[in-house]
C-alpha cells in the first residue's frame, strides 16, 4: 500500500491528526490577536471569534507555553488555573515544533507561507540545513552573518508586531532575548529578559500597571518543554514546571483584576510530547545508502524529515528508505504533501517548495530520527520525549483565555 494511503487511512482512524482549517489552530489565534491590535490580517471565523474575545481590552498578554499540550492541562485539577481558564484545544502548526510555530506567530502565516518548516531548516542560499534560533548552519556551527547570509533570507517575513497599533513588548529569557531571531521578530518593540519563571509575574505586572496606552505583550516560556525533553512530560519534574506556570499566571491574573480598561491573558502552546520508542530511537550517517543519495542532509526535527535527493536518485532513494526506515517512518512526495495541505491552508511559497525538497517523512509511532552529522548526538541519546509529528499528543494544544474586566 502507498504510504499516501497509510497516512490517510491513519488520518481516519485518529492515530494521526490532518491539519484541517476546519479546526482552529494557532495561526487563527494569532491572526485574531493581531487584529484586535491593529493588524491587517486575513480572518475567518475562527479568528474572528478571538478578536471578538480580545476587542474591549485595554492590554492583551499572549502567553506561548512551550510544549504544553492538551493532554497535560487535562491532567491538572479541576482548580488549577489552567484548567478553570481552558476554552478549547486547538490544533498546532505543522511540523509541531517550536521554530515552525513561533514564525506563525511572528508572521501569522502557515508554513506552507513562512517556509521556517522545522528545528533544522533546509537554506537553499547554503545548500544545507540550518539550526534556525542558533541561526547557524547545522553542519558546521557556523553563524550565517558568517556566511553573508542576512537574517532576512532565512527570516523574510512579513511580521505583526510592527503593524500593532497598541505599545508592544516581549518578555523572554534572558539567553535569547538578544538572539537574532528574536530581534527579528521584535522589531522596534521592547524586549525584556528574565532569569527565572517567577521574574515574569514582575515583569508582566509592572509593565501593564505602568502603561499609558493600550499595550500588547508577548510572553515565552521554555517551559515544560525542556523538562519533558530530559524527564518525559509524565514526570514529575514536569508536572512541578505545570505547576509553577499555572501559580504564575493565576498571580498575573489576580494581580491585574483593578486595572482599568481590562486585561485578557491569552495562552497557547507551539506542540505537545511524545514519549520516544526507545527500541525506535534512530540515526542516518553520511555513510549509509540513504544519505549516500542526497544533494544535502536530511533537515526538519526528530520526527519528521525533509530530504533533497540527488537528479535521477529518486527511485533508489525510495527504496533504500523503505528498507532501513519503512517500519517506523511514513515517505511522502512534495507533491502529496502538498495536495493534502500538511503544511497549512495556503498554497506552497517558492521558498517553501525549495525547502521542502523531494520527500517528507512522518513518524508512524513514537519513533524518533535524527542525522548523525549535526552536534547534539548525547542529548538525542538522553532525551525522554520529543514532538514534530502528527499524533493528538504532539498536535493538539490548549487555547487558555482568562483576565479581568469582562464575563466569560
Amino acid at each position: 500500500m502507498p504510504d499516501r494511503d497509510r497516512l490517510l487511512q491513519a488520518f481516519a482512524a485518529g492515530t494521526l491528526l490532518r491539519p484541517d482549517p476546519t479546526y482552529m489552530n494557532v495561526v487563527d489565534v494569532v491572526r485574531g490577536v493581531a487584529h484586535a491590535c491593529g493588524a491587517d490580517v486575513p480572518l475567518n471565523d475562527h479568528s474572528r471569534a478571538i478578536a471578538g474575545h480580545l476587542r474591549d481590552a485595554r492590554h492583551i498578554i499572549l502567553v506561548l507555553a512551550d510544549g504544553l499540550g492538551v493532554n497535560a492541562v487535562d491532567r491538572l485539577s479541576r482548580n488549577t488555573w489552567l484548567h478553570r481558564r481552558m476554552l478549547r484545544g486547538i490544533r498546532a502548526p505543522f511540523p509541531t515544533t517550536t521554530p515552525v510555530a513561533i514564525t506563525s506567530l511572528a508572521t501569522g502565516q502557515y508554513p506552507a507561507q513562512h517556509a521556517i518548516l522545522g528545528w533544522w531548516t533546509h537554506l537553499p542560499a547554503v545548500e544545507a540545513p540550518v539550526t534556525v534560533f542558533a541561526h547557524e548552519r547545522a553542519t558546521d556551527n557556523r553563524n550565517l552573518g558568517q556566511l553573508n547570509v542576512p537574517t532576512e533570507t532565512l527570516l523574510p517575513g512579513p511580521l505583526l508586531i510592527p503593524q500593532f497599533k497598541r505599545d508592544a513588548a516581549l518578555i523572554m529569557p534572558a539567553n535569547i532575548i538578544d538572539s537574532a531571531f528574536t530581534r527579528w521578530m521584535a522589531g522596534e518593540a521592547q524586549r525584556t529578559g528574565y532569569q527565572k519563571p517567577k521574574e515574569i509575574v514582575a515583569a508582566t505586572i509592572e509593565r501593564v500597571r505602568k502603561a499609558e496606552r493600550p499595550t500588547f505583550t508577548y510572553v515565552y516560556t521554555p517551559m515544560p518543554d525542556t523538562i519533558a525533553h530530559e524527564a518525559g512530560l509524565d514526570s514529575p519534574a514536569a508536572a512541578e514546571a505545570i505547576d509553577a506556570l499555572d501559580a504564575n499566571l493565576d498571580e498575573i491574573e489576580e494581580s491585574l483584576q483593578d486595572v482599568r480598561g481590562g486585561v485578557r491573558i491569552l495562552v497557547v502552546a507551539d506542540h505537545g510530547h511524545l514519549s520516544i520508542d526507545d527500541s525506535a530511537r534512530l540515526e542516518v550517517t553520511d555513510g549509509d545508502s540513504i544519505c549516500s543519495l542526497l544533494t544535502a542532509p536530511p533537515a526538519g526535527d526528530l520526527r519528521t524529515q525533509f530530504w533533497h535527493v540527488q537528479p535521477g536518485a529518486h527511485k533508489a532513494f525510495e527504496a533504500a528508505f523503505r528498507e532501513r526506515l519503512g517500519e517506523h517512518f511514513l515517505l511522502l512526495r512534495a507533491s502529496t504533501v502538498e495536495d493534502l495541505g500538511l503544511l497549512g491552508a495556503a498554497a506552497l511559497t517558492p521558498e517553501t517548495r525549495a525547502r521542502l525538497g523531494d520527500y517528507l517523512s512522518i513518524a508512524r509511532g513514537a519513533a524518533a530520527l535524527r542525522y548523525a552529522g549535526f552536534s547534539g548526538r548525547d542529548g538525542y541519546l538522553r532525551m525522554r520525549s520529543s514532538h514534530s509529528g502528527l499524533t493528538p499528543a504532539e498536535i493538539e494544544v490548549p487555547l487558555v483565555l482568562g483576565g479581568s474586566g469582562f464575563t466569560r
